[in-house]
C-alpha cells in the first residue's frame, strides 16, 4: 500500500514491530487510525497513525480525551476499541498490511482535536 492511496481518517490494519526491551507501547498487527500524511519531498514514505485496542480498563473510562472510545464496525473496526493517542507513532507505509474503512468526520475531527489538545495546540474550529 502507498501513501497515495491513504489520507486522514482512514482505519488500516497494521503491523508493529516488537519492541526489546518490553515496554507498553504496542506491538503486532492491530487497527490504527492514520492521522496525517507527510508532504512534499520526503526521506521515506510514511503515515502518522494511532494505534487502537481493545483492552481497556480504569485508565481508559478516566481520560476518554486521550483514550477515545469507538463503537464496532467505526471505520471498519471489527470490535469496540479504544484509540491510543499517547502512543501516536510514524509507521513505514509497508508496515500498512490492510485498508478497513474510514471515520466519520465528526469521529475523526474529535480524534484530531484531542491530538491537538495533548500537543498543547488551540483546536479552535
Amino acid at each position: 500500500m502507498t501513501n497515495a492511496a491513504l489520507k486522514p481518517g482512514d482505519v488500516v490494519l497494521i503491523a508493529l514491530p516488537l519492541h526489546d526491551p518490553k515496554g507498553h507501547e504496542q506491538e503486532g498487527k492491530r487497527p490504527a487510525i492514520v492521522v496525517s500524511i507527510p508532504q512534499g519531498p520526503v526521506r521515506y514514505p510514511v503515515v502518522i497513525a494511532v494505534p487502537l485496542t481493545t483492552q481497556g480498563g480504569p485508565w481508559a473510562r478516566k481520560n476518554q480525551t486521550l483514550y477515545p472510545h469507538l463503537p464496532a464496525g467505526t471505520g471498519g473496526i471489527p470490535q469496540a476499541s479504544i484509540a491510543l493517542l499517547d502512543q501516536v507513532r510514524a509507521l513505514d507505509v509497508r508496515r500498512v498490511n490492510a485498508y478497513l474503512g474510514s471515520l466519520e468526520p465528526e469521529i475523526f475531527t474529535l480524534i484530531r482535536n484531542n491530538l491537538l489538545q495533548l500537543f498543547g495546540q488551540d483546536h479552535t474550529p
